[in-house]
Order: C-alpha cells, then structure tokens, then sequence
C-alpha cells in the first residue's frame, strides 16, 4: 500500500495567526497544488478573500495570497499527515478514503498551543458524515479551543462549488462572527 505525506509537511502557522482554516488533507500526489486549498475544484481562495469584501485570490499566485494571509492573520493547516491508501487508490484524495487510511495524524492542539494570539479555528467540513476518524480528532481539538477560549466553527466546504449562499456562511462566521456551526 502506497503512502503518501501531505504536500507540506513541515508546514507551520505563522505564530502571529489569528485565524486558522484547519481542513483534512492536501495530499503530495503529481499535480498537487503547490499551497492549501488550490485543486481546480476548491473555492477557497475565492470565497475567503470575498468574505473581507476583496477580490477573489483564487487565480493568483502564492506570493499574492500570503500578502492576504498576513493583513488579515490567516493561516492553514490540515488534521492528517500522512495515508496509506490501498493500490489502486493512490490518486484518491476524497476525506472518505483518507479518513479510512490515516496513518499519522497532525498534532493540531500542540500547533494551537503555539499560536499565541490566536482568536478562532474554523474547520472546512460542516458534517462528518462517514468521517469516524476525523470526528474523533475534532472533537477533543474543539473542546480544548473552547477551553482556551478560542472560537471553534465549521464552515460549509469550500470544495465542489461556489455559491452566494456558501459565501454568506462564510462572511457570517468568519467576519460578522454572527453564526457558528458547532462540531
């Protein structure tokens, strides 16, 4: 069985981050994006950016959307580490098949820990529908963040599609700080 690491695996938040967009896995496969959230199909580099009412990044290159990362005190990270996913399926990047085939788990209560000002963690899933193994790391990271008293939500995937409605859940959680989806 194939095992394959996260695209940036020594990747860690800027310790000034305020915001942390914690999503599942960027697996490094050929063709992977070169940064969090950039496969064709993923929106988050739109909706985000729209969120704070600019332009969307989604087109531009990473130089660009870390100038955006430091103004506003984003940054990323992802639960799992590393797959071993059955032959066959080493392509397959969908959360089911990692949830299935997690091999190393990131430490993301230590990476919160070392985050000094951070003030909310939104986690990209608004379900975990068939996600046994990912629900049993958000849970224990959502109640230590309540703990600390940093504000924990999920938002709706920014995968798949985009959608007004989508964008909204996301001005309204992030920026108003009006709605919050609990785990």
């Amino acid at each position: 069985m194939p095992v394959i690491s996260h695209q940036l695996p020594n990747y860690q938040p800027n310790p000034a981050t305020e915001i942390l967009i914690l999503g599942t896995f960027t697996p490094a496969v050929p063709g992977a994006p070169d940064f969090f959230y950039g496969r064709p199909r993923n929106f988050l580099w739109h909706l985000l950016p729209q969120a704070f009412g600019l332009a969307p990044l989604k087109d531009e290159p990473l130089p660009r959307k870390q100038e955006f990362m430091a103004k506003y005190h984003i940054d990323f990270a992802d639960i799992i580490k590393t797959v071993d996913l059955p032959d066959g399926l080493e392509a397959e990047a969908e959360d089911d098949a990692a949830d299935a085939y997690v091999l190393e788990w990131n430490d993301v209560i230590t990476m919160v820990d070392a985050l000094p000002n951070l003030k909310a963690l939104y986690f990209t899933r608004k379900t975990f529908n068939s996600l046994p193994n990912i629900k049993a790391q958000v849970m224990p990271l959502a109640q230590h963040c309540r703990q600390k008293g940093i504000r924990f939500c999920k938002l709706e995937t920014p995968a798949r599609h985009y959608s007004d409605s989508k964008l909204q859940q996301w001005k309204d959680t992030i920026v108003a700080q009006t709605t919050c989806l609990r785990p």
